[in-house]
């Protein structure tokens, strides 16, 4: 009798953990799909009056050269990880916490954290490839 209860339990957690996983993926596609028809459709091409942020963070912060970076795949490596970032952010406080002055200040705190975690790696595999400038 004790060993139902702790499959029933075990199922209950697992349908939990089931549909928080697919709100993640629903949620990712719907906001990548929004960030890129607000923002990489209009980008593709380089021009150096409406580089976006991320892409001056990491050509200073890692010492890339930015003729090597290939732009376009930049763009779209950026969108990823900005809908990542932004998915990530809001499954964690809104599965976690119910006041919203506490979500505002832990959801700045996330994003901070995932954009130097995220950009971090980022960075760090352009230098690998062997993108830095030339010294």
């Amino acid at each position: 009798m004790c060993y139902n209860r702790r499959e029933k339990g075990k199922e209950e957690i697992m349908k939990e953990v089931l549909n928080i996983l697919l709100e993640f993926i629903i949620a990712y596609v719907l906001v990548f799909i929004l960030y890129w028809l607000l923002f990489v459709r209009k980008k593709t091409k380089y021009n150096k009056n409406r580089v976006p942020v991320e892409f001056y963070y990491l050509v200073s912060l890692y010492g890339l050269d930015q003729k090597k970076i290939n732009y376009k795949k930049f763009i779209y490596i950026s969108a990823l990880i900005n809908t990542f970032i932004i998915v990530s952010t809001y499954m964690i406080i809104s599965k976690l916490l119910n006041n919203w002055i506490l979500q505002l200040l832990i959801g700045i705190v996330i994003i901070v954290l995932l954009i130097i975690i995220c950009y971090g790696i980022l960075g760090r595999i352009y230098q690998k490839k062997g993108m830095k400038k030339n010294v």
